[in-house]
């Protein structure tokens, strides 16, 4: 892997819109059961130089894969001979005088035109100083391990019937400018080449503190293709977590052909910087990880094997959003099946259910091609809709539901999985002070209760309206206190003036009360945003507060109502993608005044993201704020601060991480 990451695309928040699953299928089971440790290690110490191998049938030591040394010539003809021997059209594609690819092609039955690929980089390097042609240089870990694991996938699927083509790549030069990538993916992009995919593997022999941890991960336009990876990693190997790292953010040839525009994913390590053998002369056979390699083979493979089958499903939809309208929605979805679906009593089906009801459901109204739009009866306010989709294959009888996990054939769908869809039907509380008018004196606080007793019962919106007799509004700072906050609603506003007659302060409103004139009358934003409720429980003693800050005046509180818009305490629950908190390096860095800052966060939660000096001073604040699940991308000016060493501490929850960054102007 470059020890540059190449990040040419900014990723900001995904929306989670696409679901990817995939069909069971014993061919795919039986491939994974006959991945060999054995093969593994007999292909690593042969292509790490760790015992000799037969190369054109003359015995070699293959002791370095650097791409200007002689030895590099012969792992590539130990590649081509690997792949010819399982049966495989195999050919050079010669970019340079010293770069040199090796593909193995198995032509599709059904869409020999249409390719999927999986490949890996088979040279090495030293770090920071190139090796001679003549010096040793292992590799086993980076990148033998990623040829590998071509090799294995290359043995086992060769014999194997596919309706698509699939390719085995091994790539030359990724660690001096991802040469072979470019050159493939240029040359493809040049033919017009239809690539459905291309799966990218990098260093998969080492497992840092034996945490059995893997980085994997689709470009940001194929979120499907994690869930799809997720599924099989769950299956093959539950132990392991993923963290998931899109293919943007990590140096290895799928960039190429992520700029070319086709679809990628990318398994491999990323902490790089822990290993301590990481582009060193101590990447050795002896020091690679086997059973860890092995065990992140398993869901890879089977991955491009269910890929390459058709045997994979895709539904992309977006989650209606809760309103206050109770009239019917329409929800639609994309459903991809490898056949056709059925129609009349087994045709795709959308369930619903309000509050504690039984599932009903209903058929699409309209369909075109992949895409199907359903009705959602109306539902009264105060109502918390579930949902899910179903649809089943018309030869397989297989069975998909959107969120995954329900089953149930002829109909599809008919026992629902755990998690669903949902919206709310907001529904209005409101409620005024009985205990009113009270005196407001000077220097004093005025404080008024209304007990809310919705239980159960959550803020989507709230207002206030209140009426205040006072001869000089400036002397008045005026506030709601609620759960765990309180917000200025008006601070010291139109001095001069008087009174605050039937006063609305709305976060809606066009006007602020800053900008206002006594008599405020109508409808004001506050000073303070009134959201920061939001999402609160209402079952609270509200609490106004009125303080007079100027002597010479007293005035009255004549009266305050709340006003509330509630939502149910449940909201859209469905599988969550992102598994492992992350916080990447800032690239470029060292940098002069700009850089990004990406990290992945896994639950809703309140993040910070804060700039540091040497002293551990606060120079800037990036990000203060609740946020959902995701991966985020935030650009740092570094503006007027000086050149020299700053620390960026990412805190979400229990979680902290700190990484560092050099200024350079």
């Amino acid at each position: 892997m470059k020890k540059l990451i190449l990040l040419y695309l900014l990723v900001t928040l995904l929306a989670n819109i696409s679901s990817g699953q995939y069909i069971q299928d014993s061919r795919i089971d039986s491939v994974v059961n006959l991945i060999s440790q054995q093969n593994i290690s007999k292909y690593m110490r042969e292509l790490t130089g760790d015992t000799i191998t037969m190369i054109g049938g003359i015995p070699r030591l293959i002791f370095s894969r650097f791409y200007t040394s002689p030895a590099n010539d012969w792992a590539a003809q130990y590649i081509f001979q690997k792949f010819q021997s399982y049966g495989l059209s195999v050919q050079y594609q010669i970019n340079s005088p010293t770069a040199k690819n090796v593909i193995a092609t198995k032509t599709g039955t059904k869409y020999p035109n249409q390719k999927y690929i999986i490949g890996a980089h088979y040279d090495n390097i030293l770090w920071p100083v190139n090796p001679g042609p003549l010096d040793t240089v292992y590799g086993a870990d980076d990148n033998a391990s990623g040829v590998c694991g071509v090799l294995e996938a290359a043995r086992l699927l060769a014999n194997m019937s596919f309706p698509y083509t699939i390719i085995f790549a091994a790539w030359d030069e990724e660690e001096v400018g991802l040469n072979g990538s470019s050159a493939y993916a240029d040359s493809a992009y040049a033919r017009g080449d239809s690539i459905r995919a291309y799966l990218n593997m990098d260093m998969l022999a080492w497992n840092y503190n034996n945490q059995n941890k893997l980085w994997a991960g689709p470009d940001s336009n194929s979120i499907f293709f994690s869930e799809i990876f997720n599924l099989l990693k769950n299956k093959y190997i539950p132990a392991f977590s993923t963290v998931l790292l899109f293919c943007e953010n990590y140096g290895s040839d799928q960039l190429r052909f992520l700029y070319r525009h086709y679809r990628t994913f990318n398994v491999a390590e990323y902490n790089v910087n822990l290993n301590p053998n990481y582009h060193k002369i101590t990447d050795t056979y002896a020091n690679a990880n086997l059973p860890y390699c092995v065990a992140l083979l398993k869901p890879t493979i089977a991955m491009f094997a269910a890929l390459a089958l058709n045997k994979t499903v895709y539904y992309q939809h977006k989650s209606l959003e809760s309103a206050y309208d109770t009239i019917p929605r329409i929800a639609t979805v994309l459903i991809k099946f490898p056949n056709k679906l059925p129609v009349l009593s087994n045709a795709p089906r959308l369930y619903y259910k309000a509050n504690n009801e039984a599932f009903g459901y209903v058929n699409s109204f309209y369909n075109n091609l992949d895409t199907f739009k359903f009705l959602i009866p109306g539902k009264p306010r105060g109502s918390l809709v579930k949902y899910y989709f179903a649809a089943q294959d018309s030869i397989e009888n297989y069975v998909c539901t959107y969120p995954a996990g329900g089953s149930g054939i002829n109909p599809p769908g008919t026992i629902p999985p755990q998690s669903l869809f949902s919206f709310e039907i907001f529904t209005d509380f409101n409620q005024c002070s009985n205990t009113l008018p009270k005196p407001i004196n000077d220097f004093q606080f005025t404080n008024d209760t209304i007990q809310i007793n919705q239980n159960n019962k959550f803020v989507s919106k709230i207002t206030v309206n209140l009426t205040i007799y006072h001869p000089d509004d400036g002397d008045l700072i005026i506030q709601l206190l609620g759960p765990a906050s309180q917000v200025n609603l008006s601070v010291r506003n139109g001095t001069g003036g008087q009174n605050y007659i039937n006063t609305t302060f709305d976060d809606s409103a066009s006007i602020s009360i800053t900008q206002g004139t006594p008599p405020f009358t109508g409808s004001y934003k506050p000073q303070d945003p009134l959201g920061t409720f939001n999402n609160k429980p209402a079952l609270y003693n509200w609490m106004l507060r009125v303080y007079d800050a100027k002597a010479g005046n007293q005035g009255t509180l004549v009266s305050w109502c709340i006003l509330f818009r509630l939502k149910n305490s449940v909201s859209v629950e469905e599988a969550n993608t992102y598994l492992s908190y992350e916080l990447s390096q800032n690239y470029p860095n060292p940098f002069n005044s700009v850089t990004k800052i990406t990290y992945v966060i896994v639950k809703k939660e309140f993040i910070a993201l804060k700039i540091y000096d040497l002293l551990g001073r606060e120079v800037k604040s990036l990000v203060n704020e609740k946020q959902n699940p995701g991966e985020y991308a935030v650009v740092f000016d570094a503006g007027n601060l000086p050149s020299g060493v700053y620390f960026y501490r990412l805190s979400a929850g229990s979680y902290s991480e700190t990484k560092r960054m050099l200024i350079v102007k």
